[in-house]
């Protein structure tokens, strides 16, 4: 019997990417304003910040904005919990993260066709 807790695999892209995909659209769709304190990017927002609160050498190639927001956050700082109550705002935090690894990633393709 194994008593050594296992640790999970650091976070990579490929990690984000996988807990992204069946969002994707719905950050597409989002018009904003379709109810104050939504909870449809809820659960994602949440899963989210717990894979950028954890230590690992993609994490540390993210702009230092969505690791400020997720400390704040995550350390129960009112301004940024009340922020985050609003859907509009998580669904802003998570299309922008979106973004920046969508474009890491056709960074990383476009690499490996040079090779």
């Amino acid at each position: 019997m194994n008593t050594a807790q296992e640790r999970p695999p650091e976070p990579d892209l490929d990690t984000y990417l996988r807990l992204f995909t069946p969002y994707e659209q719905p950050l597409k769709d989002f018009s904003g304003r379709e109810g104050e304190y939504g909870a449809r990017f809820a659960l994602l927002f949440r899963q989210t910040l717990r894979l950028l609160s954890t230590p690992s050498s993609f994490n540390e190639r993210i702009p230092r904005t969505f690791l400020a927001v997720t400390d704040k956050y995550l350390s129960n700082e009112y301004e940024a919990v009340r922020h985050f109550s609003y859907e509009e705002n998580r669904h802003f935090f998570l299309a922008d993260l979106l973004d920046w690894l969508n474009r890491h990633e056709r960074g990383r393709k476009l690499r490996n066709m040079q090779r």
